[in-house]
């Protein structure tokens, strides 16, 4: 039971430092990046699939309620993108389980890093680019939503598709992202390790 609350401090906690990360990255320094994984990676080195899938779903949920309460507009199409956080979670986690490997040398740990993040950046372009195309066909999506919204519509004014613009704009946002929440999540993951130690410990 003791450990069935820390689990669900950690990821509480992950959840909402996931917020502040996407805050001060996008409405504070103005930066067109998500940033709303480094938590999420963290927790599913730290504590597994579930706990990471819990974090990676739940976040978009309160991001959307969050965004109301503190924008005061309530986009329920962007709770869609907890798909690329499950994504996201199962891609790291295939790798995040095996974590003898990663011990092996620090080369082997950047090669499983940068996998990691070329995966689950091609997951997020596919899935988060559809979403996009249904909100953006649908919906009318102010910019504080959509950090690649000016991206999509540079390639629309090159007379691409809207589907082939939301998948095009993706790339450069959800693959500069996806490698530096990655990594960042793995350094927050073995700084957790050195303070309240291993996993297993809780």
């Amino acid at each position: 039971m003791k450990r069935s609350w820390k689990i669900t401090l950690f990821c509480i906690a992950s959840i909402f430092l996931n917020l502040i990360a996407t805050f001060l990255v996008f409405d504070t320094f103005n930066i067109p990046l998500f940033f709303d994984t480094v938590f999420t990676v963290a927790i599913i080195f730290y504590l597994g699939l579930i706990p990471g899938l819990a974090v990676g779903i739940l976040f978009n949920i309160v991001d959307a309620v969050f965004n109301y309460l503190i924008q005061g507009f309530f986009s329920p199409t962007n709770m869609l993108f907890s798909l690329c956080g499950a994504a996201i979670v199962i891609i790291t986690w295939s790798f995040a389980r095996k974590k003898e490997e990663f011990k092996i040398s620090v080369s082997v740990t950047l090669l499983y890093l940068l996998l990691i993040s070329l995966l689950s950046s091609a997951a997020s372009i596919l899935i988060g680019g559809i979403i996009d195309f249904i909100r953006f066909s649908y919906f009318d999506i102010p910019d504080s939503m959509a950090p690649i919204k000016q991206f999509t519509e540079s390639f629309m004014a090159q007379k691409f598709s809207l589907f082939a613009s939301c998948i095009l704009g993706q790339i450069p946002i959800s693959l500069t992202d996806r490698l530096l929440t990655t990594f960042a999540g793995y350094g927050v993951y073995k700084l957790w390790v050195k303070i309240f130690g291993p996993s297993e410990e809780l």
